[in-house]
């Protein structure tokens, strides 16, 4: 953690504390909410939380406005992964703008996006679709592009849900292009590469690789190689399912991207992934297994949970390929050794395990 930020931290902290001995209560409700701010940016969405809590009742308790703390309240929720609870205090934030005769105002769009966010988190795209397009067209109509960015974005992850993997490809282009105009390079990226990603998805192969170079270079300018080997990996993905000559070398130039990043859980993904790749491509014997080896030493060492993800695909990748009785076999243990309870992750591996040491 940033030491400056937790010196702020601790001010603020000690300033709310004072006001409160102090009776002043009318300065401490908008101290709270930049102490939420505080803890989510560092990591602390538990403190937040209680902060959000202790505005929202603060507020209600002196009869003040609740919209503007219910919605800190619902993006702090969010941000802590209680969609449930989230979602009832953007509706209420909600209900509480249009009381106040604030049904235009900024609080309502941002109350109608956590509340959005919060209902497509949960699995409930139809309740998020109205949600989102209404803070879209408030945001638009306010001129705030990089809330209209985020409002298309998740526009976008709801029609991946619902199996609309061209129109989220336009929305999250969209989406890039709002966020370049409000200057935040961070998302534009992010979002850019979430469209080549949907692209590929569509079957619109020619389309993502037009865009894959422009968003790659973005990315590079502003230093997130994260994101260009995210893209990499996607077009070797790709490759693979539609084009094995040129598999190979897109698996490669994959794992080079992923290697080039500095240590972090991301990275460690990327790389699981990119060898377990290049275990699928590799002509000669020894190679293949130098690079299944890596692989599956990665991804058990990611949360067992993804770590059994790409290892079930791995798996059913070689048997798809007709790969080796052993290297069926050395994925499906690795799958047995991770599962730690999780009884469909050790249902599929004795179901493939079985089969194969008949075969031995």
């Amino acid at each position: 953690m940033d030491g400056r930020a937790l010196v702020r931290l601790a001010q603020l902290r000690g300033r709310v504390a004072t006001l409160v001995r102090g009776g002043r209560y009318d300065v401490v409700g908008p101290m709270l909410g930049e102490l939420v701010r505080a803890d989510l940016a560092l990591g602390l969405p538990a403190d937040g939380l209680l902060r959000a809590r202790q505005a929202a009742q603060l507020a209600e308790a002196r009869g003040e406005a609740l919209a503007q703390p219910l919605v800190v309240l619902a993006a702090t929720l969010l941000a802590a992964g209680d969609l449930e609870a989230a979602a009832a205090a953007a509706a209420l934030a909600l209900t509480a703008a249009a009381a106040a005769g604030e049904d235009r105002s900024r609080l309502t769009l941002l109350a109608q996006l956590v509340g959005g966010a919060a209902q497509r988190r949960a699995g409930r795209p139809a309740l998020a679709r109205p949600l989102l397009d209404a803070a879209r067209a408030a945001a638009t109509g306010l001129g705030a592009a990089g809330l209209v960015g985020v409002a298309l974005a998740e526009l976008a992850s709801v029609d991946l849900v619902e199996g609309h993997a061209a129109g989220a490809a336009v929305c999250f282009e969209f989406a890039a292009a709002y966020f370049r105009r409000a200057r935040q390079l961070q998302p534009a990226v992010e979002a850019g590469a979430l469209a080549v990603t949907s692209r590929l998805r569509a079957g619109e192969l020619t389309a993502a690789s037009e865009l894959a170079p422009r968003i790659a270079d973005a990315a590079r300018a502003i230093g997130r190689l994260d994101v260009l080997a995210y893209i990499d990996g996607a077009l070797a993905d790709a490759a693979l399912a539609t084009a094995p000559e040129a598999a190979a070398q897109a698996c490669a130039l994959a794992a080079e991207s992923a290697d080039a990043l500095p240590d972090s859980p991301v990275a460690r993904d990327l790389r699981a992934q990119a060898r377990l790749r290049q275990a699928r491509t590799a002509s000669d014997a020894s190679d293949r297994a130098r690079h299944l080896e890596v692989g599956i030493e990665l991804a058990v060492g990611l949360p067992h949970v993804r770590g059994g993800m790409l290892l079930v695909a791995q798996l059913l990748a070689l048997l798809e390929a007709r790969a080796a009785p052993g290297e069926v076999a050395r994925v499906s243990s690795a799958i047995a050794s991770i599962s730690r309870g999780d009884t469909d992750l050790a249902e599929i591996a004795s179901l493939v395990a079985a089969p194969v040491a008949a075969a031995e």
